[in-house]
């Protein structure tokens, strides 16, 4: 699953997009953010400004699989 499955996927599970940011684009604190660094992929929860809950994925699939799971 890429970000772009991984959007369609959290829409129709009726998830609401204030909840994430997946592109790097838009308000990024209080909601579960994903960005890629350097040659890994990020989840983290961003708090007042503050990441929290850091985990690094080697793909962008693993990171996609791993967000969708944790809004289920």
């Amino acid at each position: 699953m890429n970000i772009k499955e991984l959007k369609k996927a959290l829409k129709a599970a009726g998830i609401p997009a204030e909840h994430y940011n997946l592109d790097g684009k838009g308000r990024d604190d209080e909601r579960l953010c994903l960005v890629k660094e350097d040659s890994k992929w990020v989840v983290y929860y961003l708090e007042r400004g503050v990441r929290t809950t850091e985990l690094f994925f080697d793909s962008e699939e693993e990171a996609c699989d791993y967000i969708l799971k944790s809004f289920r």
